[in-house]
């Protein structure tokens, strides 16, 4: 069927005005990041520099990427961890109520973090947790229902045929899950400490309450106190923070891409 030109134009049009819409961020904050006078408008810079980027990889800046680093990393680890030793066990054993328990778990997680935070505070307190270690094992506790879901989904694709052999032979509990489980399902293993890792570098709430001290806040807080700090907009240190705040999240999903392809096509919820 021929298509009707003043359609074709209109879908033009309409297309390049969404993908204006789209860039015009993005443009906003490269242009301010490279610009070493940058005013906030979103204009072509006079002159070319890394002033900005240097500064927002220095001082508190720096320290707040490096706590944002060891909360991320050290909350998708450690899910996944805990999340492999829970999940295995629950995928190969005739629990009753198996299933019943993991969407009770995942119910309560829709709960909003706030209607938790509360009790996670006062348990913190008392273990002395209130510390960046408190803030991932707090978030380990929150990833947990979702990431039990996933990885038994995962582990339930592993033909079981595979282990018995294996048993047969010889092998220890300890050696099939390490050489047969873990590889097969490392596309499910990825993308669970994927979104561990994008959800922990994203918190705000946990890291502001339990870290207490400037010192242990992570970027999302410290993006949030630059603005207005010192009673005035630092633009181009700000496009600079967040092209820094962005990078890692998507560098972890350029690592992990091929897995994670692998992965988010292979994710179903069994009943």
């Amino acid at each position: 069927m021929e298509a009707n030109p003043a359609h074709s134009r209109l879908t033009a049009i309409a297309l390049a005005f969404m993908a204006v819409i789209w860039v015009s961020p993005f443009s906003w904050l490269f242009l301010n990041a490279f610009n070493p006078a940058a005013t906030g408008s979103l204009a072509i810079p006079q002159s070319i520099g890394l002033d900005n980027f240097a500064q927002a990889v220095s001082g508190n800046a720096g320290r707040q990427f490096l706590n944002s680093m060891l909360i991320a990393a050290g909350t998708a680890t450690l899910s996944v961890v805990v999340g492999i030793a829970a999940a295995y066990p629950l995928s190969r054993l005739k629990i009753p109520g198996r299933n019943a328990f993991l969407w009770t778990l995942v119910l309560l997680r829709m709960l909003p973090s706030a209607g938790v935070l509360v009790p996670l505070y006062f348990a913190a307190q008392r273990g002395g947790l209130l510390n960046q270690f408190g803030v991932i094992v707090a978030l380990t506790i929150l990833n947990l229902p979702f990431t039990l879901l996933l990885l038994k989904n995962f582990f339930d694709t592993v033909p079981i045929e595979l282990e018995e052999a294996a048993y047969v032979e010889g092998a220890s509990l300890f050696q099939i899950v390490t050489r047969i489980v873990l590889p097969m399902s490392r596309a499910g293993i990825a993308v669970v400490w994927f979104f561990s890792f994008t959800g922990a570098w994203n918190e705000f709430l946990l890291p502001l309450i339990f870290s207490r001290v400037e010192a242990g806040f992570p970027m999302s807080v410290g993006l949030y106190a630059a603005f207005g700090q010192q009673g005035s907009v630092q633009y181009g240190f700000l496009a600079a923070y967040s092209i820094i705040y962005a990078a890692p999240a998507v560098g972890v999903y350029f690592l992990l891409r091929r897995n994670m392809n692998t992965g988010f096509a292979g994710v179903g919820v069994k009943g």
